[in-house]
């Protein structure tokens, strides 16, 4: 298959390439070989991985996943740019992940940022979010990326090692169509590349430019469809995690609690403070799913799923085709949701704790009653911070937390709200933090979390169907500065 690299695009690739290259042993040779790292009594082999991902929330917490799985032993990272994240921001959110589980001298780069001519972008939007770490409070950093002097040193560590690398590809897999069109031997000596990929059987998850359900495609292989007919086209072994298995696997609505019973391991704590930041992630109706989750856990717990070889082609809009003619693969058609589950919880309690362990900054208590918008709680930094609203029984209502960025103060928030539209975006110096709604006028208390990082914030109270609510203000604090309203 035909490269598509966009201009000055090149070093990119040279740098993933140069990656997966050195992890297994296609660089120069070192004479201070490694032998591959043993453990378990008797000692087991562990499974050299390179991970490729986007770093989307799912992305995330699969890296938690394989990062402390004993089994395996991570080698390097690729970043791929024609997925949810650009480079630079990926390199920042990279190498603070790796800082944050102890594995700071695992290498990793990024790949180009543009797909081929029929790749299809994510969302700005999405993108947007995944360029600000998802809300994670990464501190400044000199530079992200393989200094030129580490790959030498990454060299002397994992050259001359006999055992073959599996890929692990989360995201678009354009780093692989440019590492096999780079190297023409890397296919030989790559054990297999096993993806979260695809659909077979299931219903799509790309609703854009008129697509829906009823269009057979998948993200990752949306994004890039010629990355997917390259790796296709190669001899290296493929095992496929498609949404026929994820499908079967909803993010559990109760993660966030039982994560906040034990969140000591570092994995656990990452993936709170993920959910505590995006509660979106756990709405299972909408679709949220374990999808790079499950392929974490299956590349050494194969159990999980029930698999299946099937002949397929790629289409040119990234459709797996079954096709007697085609590549056959291994596929994961079903997996076992009790099981799965377990698994999860059972990884992400894998571990040391992380080098900056998280804590909420705050409890936010609102209640709507008589017109009043009573406003109690701590705020003790900013960050994430809970928020519990109990609003009257018999009509819907709700509470948003808002920053307020400076030269505006409260006063502009309450004299804006009897004119607002609810339909338009905030102006840009509110800024959306948690919000709690009660929808179907329950009257019982509602909770939700969201970050504050703006030095003020107010509550706003809200009552009757969308999209013309009436506003009721509460009151303002100071973000970080203790305790919250009455005492």
């Amino acid at each position: 298959m035909s490269r598509h690299v966009r201009p000055g695009a090149r070093g990119s690739v040279a740098i993933v390439a140069c990656l997966l290259g050195v992890v297994i042993g296609a660089c120069s040779p070192s004479a201070d070989g490694s032998p591959a790292i043993k453990t378990g009594e008797p000692p087991t082999e562990r499974i050299p991985v390179i991970i490729d991902a986007d770093l989307d929330l799912s992305d995330l917490a699969a890296i938690a996943i394989l990062l402390r799985d004993p089994a395996v032993d991570v080698r390097a990272i690729t970043i791929a740019g024609t997925g949810v994240v650009h480079c630079q921001a990926g390199r920042l959110l990279t190498r603070y992940i790796l800082d944050e589980f102890g594995a700071g001298d695992i290498p990793f780069g990024c790949g180009r940022e543009t797909g081929g001519t029929d790749a299809h972008p994510f969302p700005d939007a999405w993108r947007a979010v995944a360029d600000a770490a998802f809300g994670l409070d990464i501190p400044p950093q000199a530079e992200a990326g393989v200094p030129r002097d580490d790959r030498r040193r990454t060299r002397a560590v994992i050259d001359g090692l006999t055992d073959h690398v599996d890929g692990v590809a989360l995201g678009p897999l354009t780093n692989l169509e440019d590492a096999f069109a780079a190297d023409e031997t890397l296919a030989d000596r790559l054990a297999g590349v096993h993806a979260m990929l695809g659909t077979i059987d299931a219903p799509g998850n790309v609703y854009v430019n008129g697509l829906d359900g009823d269009d057979p495609l998948e993200w990752n292989a949306y994004a890039d469809p010629s990355a997917v007919s390259a790796v296709l086209d190669s001899d290296v072994p493929i095992s496929l995690v498609p949404l026929d298995a994820t499908d079967d696997v909803p993010v559990p609505a109760g993660l966030t609690d039982t994560l906040k019973a034990d969140h000591e391991a570092a994995g656990a704590d990452f993936v709170y403070e993920l959910l505590l930041r995006h509660p979106e992630r756990l709405q299972a109706d909408t679709g949220q799913r374990l999808w790079d989750e499950l392929a974490a856990l299956s590349l050494t717990d194969q159990d999980l799923v029930s698999w299946e070889d099937l002949s397929l082609t790629a289409g040119p809009d990234g459709r797996l085709v079954a096709d007697d003619a085609g590549r056959t693969v291994r596929y994961a058609a079903s997996a076992d949701r009790p099981a799965v589950e377990a698994a999860l919880l059972e990884a992400l309690h894998r571990g040391e704790p992380r080098a900056t362990p998280f804590s909420v900054g705050g409890s936010i208590d609102v209640t709507l009653a008589g017109g009043l918008c009573t406003v109690r709680g701590t705020s003790d930094q900013p960050g994430v911070h809970e928020l519990t609203f109990t609003g009257p029984a018999g009509q819907p209502s709700g509470a948003i937390v808002v920053g307020i960025r400076p030269p505006h103060t409260w006063a502009d928030v309450t004299a804006l709200l009897p004119t607002y539209d609810a339909e338009a975006p905030p102006p840009d110096w509110i800024v959306e933090g948690p919000s709690a709604l009660d929808t179907e006028g329950t009257g019982k208390p509602v909770t939700s979390t969201g970050g504050l990082d703006e030095d003020v914030a107010g509550v706003v109270c809200l009552t009757g169907s969308w999209p013309k609510p009436t506003f009721t203000p509460g009151t303002s604090f100071a973000v970080g500065d203790g305790a919250i309203g009455p005492a």
